[in-house]
């Protein structure tokens, strides 16, 4: 997974592969732990993100936010541009960033969340 933008855009725009951004907190988030167990670490979408994706990591730490932080500033930025209005949020982006859709429903769901990244 990568955390900086411009270098997912650009292996993105290399690889001809669409972005996935994943805003989370999956240090203190109880949606955001549960998705990471049930879906970012199954082999399923792994295999999927890794065929098919960039995959573009937001990852608000717990333990308080440092609200002049790189992540917190990306985090901000990402949930503005994408209106994204909970976590976790999966967006999925051409790769040039161009929004294609924000994914809906349960998170934790792997059914669900595989079904809107196949849906073309």
């Amino acid at each position: 997974m990568i955390t900086e933008w411009k270098e997912a855009k650009e292996l993105a725009e290399k690889e001809n592969k669409q972005i996935l951004i994943i805003l989370t907190g999956s240090e203190w988030c109880a949606p955001c732990k549960k998705m990471d167990k049930k879906v970012i670490e199954n082999p399923e979408f792994k295999k999927y993100a890794e065929e098919n994706l960039i995959v573009f990591l937001i990852d608000l730490p717990g333990g308080g936010l440092v609200i002049n932080s790189k992540v917190y500033q990306d985090y901000e930025k990402f949930k503005n541009k994408y209106e994204s209005i909970a976590l976790p949020s999966l967006i999925l982006t051409e790769n040039d960033g161009t929004k294609i859709r924000t994914l809906k429903g349960k998170m934790f769901r792997l059914e669900n969340v595989m079904k809107q990244l196949e849906f073309e």
